[in-house]
């Protein structure tokens, strides 16, 4: 989990109570007025902006997520066959946002092909945005159960595009199995829980390449491939409250999510300037050490672990981390 550096402005309102004040204070000035055409104008326009930076950071998540979860479908305990698509519907989008969602994207109450992986089986085969995966009945798929499975087995999908129903050859992929998510928040953070990946829009934004968010993707992928949840849980409740204890698991995350990433064909050089980046805008975590490690530990523990890989790939060893003997990694 990253830590989270966002700048919060606090309005603090304090409550004054006078002997005889009968009614609230107001404005000493004379506001222009602006018009309600204006305003619906505007915010038509800010909504649609804001959704298309929705949809241009959803695309850019599943093109450099997704080769990382199909690199390391080996190393971890969950994976499932995968096309490399993500689909979309109204239920998506906040629920302010949805009309303007409804008019930008044609989104709906079906789940909707909205973006293909580069490279993706999905991609090879000729999915299409906008195309609706189908059951034997004509009816949208769940995406999953024994129906799914066969079709995958079979090596085909049905689709409905527009009033046609198609038949696509497509050959999917074993892969980890945890959803990449996009949150709009502006935090400059991502986190995992066991089963997703959640990135956030602030921190999608603060990533300079696609290989500093692969190593962002690469951590989080670790904290749930490695087990990392509930053993911060159970250290927590053990060491009564002890946070420290979770510094560890972000080391060990750093470590191996910088393998996931270049496993994945993303070049580890320099990502590790997204720390020093970073202790830009959350300087406290230079020298302050909580539930993370220092900004300057982790600079230096990448630093080394892209010199150890790098030597592993000069002699063609194996890229795999250093798993301890008789870990359950190590049995892979």
């Amino acid at each position: 989990m990253f830590q989270r550096p966002t700048v919060y402005i606090t309005i603090c309102l304090s409550t004054l109570f006078y002997a005889g004040l009968s009614a609230c204070a107001g404005l000493d000035t004379r506001l222009p007025d602006i018009s309600t055409a204006d305003l619906a104008t505007e915010k038509e326009r800010q909504e649609i902006e804001s959704l298309r930076q929705l949809e241009s950071d959803s695309s850019t998540l599943l093109n450099v997520g997704w080769p990382v979860m199909k690199a390391n479908a080996d190393l971890c305990p969950r994976t499932s066959a995968s096309i490399g698509v993500k689909t979309h519907q109204l239920r998506s989008y906040p629920k302010a946002m949805r009309a303007t969602a409804a008019q930008l994207f044609g989104a709906d109450d079906i789940p909707r092909v909205f973006h293909i992986a580069d490279g993706s089986p999905a991609a090879l085969a000729g999915f299409m945005r906008g195309d609706i995966i189908v059951d034997a009945a004509g009816e949208p798929s769940k995406l999953s159960g024994e129906e799914w499975n066969a079709d995958l087995a079979k090596n085909e999908i049905r689709v409905r595009r527009g009033e046609d129903i198609l038949t696509l050859n497509v050959k999917p992929v074993s892969a980890c199995r945890y959803n990449l998510r996009l949150t709009q928040s502006t935090a400059i953070n991502a986190y995992a829980d066991g089963r997703n990946i959640t990135v956030t829009a602030g921190m999608m934004n603060f990533a300079q390449s696609d290989s500093e968010l692969a190593l962002i993707i690469g951590h989080e992928l670790a904290h749930n491939t490695m087990g990392h949840i509930p053993k911060t849980i159970g250290n927590y409740i053990v060491s009564f409250g002890g946070t420290r204890y979770t510094r560890p698991f972000e080391s060990e995350a750093d470590y191996v999510g910088l393998y996931y990433m270049t496993r994945a064909g993303y070049s580890p050089e320099g990502v590790e300037k997204f720390w020093q980046r970073l202790a830009t805008v959350a300087p406290r975590s230079i020298n302050r050490a909580k539930t993370h490690p220092t900004f300057p530990e982790r600079y230096l523990r990448i630093q080394a672990a892209r010199a150890e890989i790098l030597d592993k790939q000069a002699s063609k060893t194996p890229l795999l981390p250093n798993f301890k003997t008789g870990s359950a990694q190590s049995k892979k």
